[in-house]
């Protein structure tokens, strides 16, 4: 009789670890608390530990709107920590130093997380390690996030702050034109934006020397179009010429009649594609 007990409190035992796995491993669900504070919706992809190994889970991707934050969780989370990207157009979160990489897919996803060298078309993204904490109810743990322009380095700070959106409500692309001179001596290289009215706006003016190659422009201009040309120097595609006045520091209109060689340029006209953030042009 006790032999036949100990084997039903044995079986009992062994029937409650089969049931309750998660116990073992210390498994809760975790909300996250990820507010948006940008002005255009952000994705946020999430990897965690839903076991004692070191692997994690990739979970992708959570849409927020602009001024509101997350409202869900996930399973299963083992440990103390979870790892946390935020994108929205080519801006990232974290933005500056982060804890680790994972390979992530533009689409959605909830697989193992894997790293560096990525296949197929998963891209290198960078994740920030956030510490979980408890929450108001009680057995869930919580991460806690803040989306902000103001964590984006340099120039891309100020461009965050009333970017526009694309179709999806997400930032749009910033355009980045990169200018390269194959040419003789200077050229006086001028970029032109076109506005609302008609009128464009000269958006960067620098000198180039044989062989340079600078980023002279980076925003979101109108119709994804930009023009750049040389002061006195002819180009194959001229589409739009202009006669610069002396204090050009203001919007300028295309050549109407003529004008001196010196004040002279023939801008050739650049359009960026839906998915293309950057672009090379050449001048002779």
């Amino acid at each position: 009789m006790l032999a036949s007990r100990l084997r039903l409190s044995a079986l009992f035992v062994g029937f409650i670890v089969v049931l309750l796995p998660g116990q073992a491993f210390g498994q809760r669900d975790v909300l996250l608390n990820v507010c948006n504070d940008a002005g255009f919706s952000v994705a946020v992809a999430a990897a965690y530990r839903t076991s004692p190994t070191d692997d994690r889970t990739l979970r992708s991707w959570f849409m927020i709107e602009p001024g509101r934050c997350l409202e869900g969780a996930v399973n299963n989370v083992v440990g103390g920590d979870l790892d946390l990207h935020v994108m929205s157009g080519e801006w990232r979160w974290p933005a500056r130093a982060a804890d680790t990489v994972y390979c992530t897919p533009a689409d959605s996803t909830f697989a193992l997380a894997t790293t560096e060298p990525c296949r197929e078309s998963r891209q290198p993204r960078d994740f920030v390690r956030l510490p979980i904490s408890s929450s108001r109810y009680r057995g869930l743990g919580q991460v806690d996030y803040r989306v902000r322009c103001e964590a984006l380095s340099g120039a891309d700070a100020s461009m965050c702050v009333g970017a526009p959106r694309d179709e999806r409500g997400m930032a749009q692309l910033v355009r980045t034109l990169e200018v390269c001179y194959t040419g003789r001596g200077e050229a006086d290289t001028v970029v032109f934006a076109p506005r609302a009215d008609g009128a464009f706006d000269i958006v960067a003016r620098q000198t180039l020397s044989r062989g340079d190659c600078e980023d002279l422009y980076r925003g979101f201009p109108q119709g994804n179009l930009v023009l750049v040309g040389a002061v006195g120097r002819g180009n194959e595609d001229v589409a739009v010429e202009f006669c610069l006045p002396d204090d050009a520091d203001g919007p300028v209109s295309p050549m109407n009649g003529g004008c001196e060689a010196g004040q002279r340029v023939g801008a050739e006209m650049h359009a960026f594609r839906a998915n293309v953030s950057r672009f090379t042009a050449y001048l002779q």
